[in-house]
């Protein structure tokens, strides 16, 4: 038998005490039963969830992103030149 030492949560802790004193198991037998009985599912479900997509919304149509790139580049150049013109003009002794 490998040993497994974990950090448990306090809000888990309790819940494990309260469990070893309601089935008189220990904790240590407690979290094997558990993870026995529910481990597969849990693999399953997280399993599921990495292998989809990683947010709900859908990706931008190629014509749109393009219309969006060309309307940022427009929309940037002002503000570019105006930080330029912001920081002055460069020294030595910086």
């Amino acid at each position: 038998m490998t040993s497994l030492p974990i950090l448990l949560d306090d809000d888990l802790n309790e819940l494990l005490s309260e469990g070893a004193k309601r089935t008189r198991r220990n904790k240590q037998t407690l979290v094997r039963l558990t993870l026995r009985q529910h481990l597969p599912e849990v693999i399953e479900s997280e399993s599921l969830k990495a292998a989809g997509r990683i947010t709900r919304l859908a990706p931008w149509p190629r014509g749109v992103l393009a219309k969006a790139y060309k309307r940022a580049d427009k929309h940037s150049e002002p503000a570019e030149a105006s930080a330029v013109r912001a920081q002055g003009k460069p020294s030595w002794e910086d």
